[in-house]
């Protein structure tokens, strides 16, 4: 059984449904494929993914576990990594991981990430990856500018001819 059928063996429904909607198409065309035969094999399908989506019990849940706030899981992935964005911060926390880094010194935090639909937690190093939707925002804006360049050229080799 590959790494990525065991992960999804570990779901329930409703995390499965999430991973599909928020994860699914992080993952290269064969990881992809082999995750649509799983679902397929679950018997989930989009219309079912959506209504699981909607009715996720777990969202009622009051106990101790830290739960993702996007999906409510609670497979959380939490990782240790360097603290590297300690300037501009206020406290004493950002002051001591500031001298620290001048001596060579590395300060650790952890950052946190939900395993089902990539929600980021806690993220120390603001290294959050943008959301689809941004992205194509802040593209579109740069083939904006890009273009009105081009029209300016083209009116200023008008006007000067």
């Amino acid at each position: 059984m590959s790494r990525v059928k065991n992960f999804l063996t570990e779901l329930d429904d409703y995390e499965l449904a999430y991973f599909t909607k928020f994860k699914l198409q992080t993952y290269m065309k064969d990881t992809q494929l082999e995750i649509k035969e799983y679902l397929v094999e679950r018997n989930l399908n989009e219309s079912k993914i959506d209504r699981l989506i909607l009715e996720n019990p777990k969202s009622k849940l009051n106990d101790d576990r830290k739960r993702c706030p996007r999906c409510y899981s609670d497979k959380i992935r939490k990782d240790k990594v360097e603290w590297t964005n300690t300037g501009g911060g206020i406290g004493i926390g950002d002051e001591v991981a500031t001298w620290d880094g001048i001596g060579g010194r590395a300060t650790y935090k952890n950052e946190i990430i939900c395993n089902v639909c990539g929600y980021w937690l806690e993220d120390p190093n603001q290294e959050k990856p943008l959301p689809t939707s941004k992205k194509n925002i802040i593209r579109n804006l740069g083939f904006f500018i890009k273009r009105i360049k081009q029209v300016k050229t083209v009116s200023n080799n008008l006007f000067y001819s």
